[in-house]
């Protein structure tokens, strides 16, 4: 996925979990991306992530996970 697509995922994970909702925004990115809810360590480590980067970042760092790339 291109990054411009990657900032829009981001956009919509947002919105559906509410502007101020980071750890929903998380977890939509898992779902819409992996297909399942985030670990708790998971949860946190991309909710750090996401503060002091960009949840687009997190969006990029799960599209380049084995997980993603090996879905079943």
């Amino acid at each position: 996925l291109s990054i411009r697509r990657q900032r829009q995922m981001c956009i919509r994970d947002r919105k559906e979990a509410g502007e101020t909702n980071l750890a929903g925004a998380v977890d939509r990115c898992f779902e819409l991306l992996l297909g399942r809810s985030p670990e708790a360590e998971e949860r946190s480590a991309c909710e750090t992530l996401a503060k002091e980067n960009s949840l687009a970042l997190v969006c990029r760092a799960l599209i380049n996970s084995n997980e993603f790339a090996f879905l079943p």
